[in-house]
């Protein structure tokens, strides 16, 4: 059964590894998200202080609002593209798990069968010890 052993160990590995990587791209996502947000806040912040009266704030904006517009569509193509990337690694992991369950029901499924085989073995061996005493009762009488 070692051969299955070390198969399983080594998928475990490699499930421990897609789940790595898959909390940091997690991680990499909420913070893609939270800049996202950050450019929410900040477009907030700067359209009140446009519309406060100052004529330099109000002259300024135009500007302003088309290069936050930029920056607003790289932080959504970020988003996009990392939770493309999340999603796939779920897939992977989703994956690996499913080998690493394979594997360890078919090892599950020998050692069972290994543990009926030893049973029966010892069944019979414990009937042919039966069957001798049986035999020598017979033969003292």
């Amino acid at each position: 059964m070692r051969p299955f052993d070390t198969l399983i160990r080594l998928s475990e590995q490699q499930l421990d590894e897609k789940r790595k990587a898959l909390s940091r791209l997690e991680s990499g996502l909420e913070v893609a998200r939270a800049g996202r947000a950050a450019l929410d806040a900040e477009l907030e912040a700067e359209q009140a202080a446009a519309a406060g009266g100052s004529f330099d704030g109000a002259r300024t904006y135009g500007a302003y609002a088309q290069h936050m517009i930029a920056r607003r569509q790289a932080a959504d193509q970020l988003i996009v593209d990392t939770e493309a990337a999340v999603e796939a690694a779920r897939e992977e992991v989703r994956t690996a798990f499913a080998e690493l369950k394979r594997y360890q029901i078919t090892h599950d499924a020998r050692l069972a069968k290994i543990a009926e085989e030893q049973a029966r073995k010892d069944q019979a061996v414990a009937d042919e010890t039966a069957q001798n005493l049986k035999r020598r009762e017979g033969d003292r009488l």
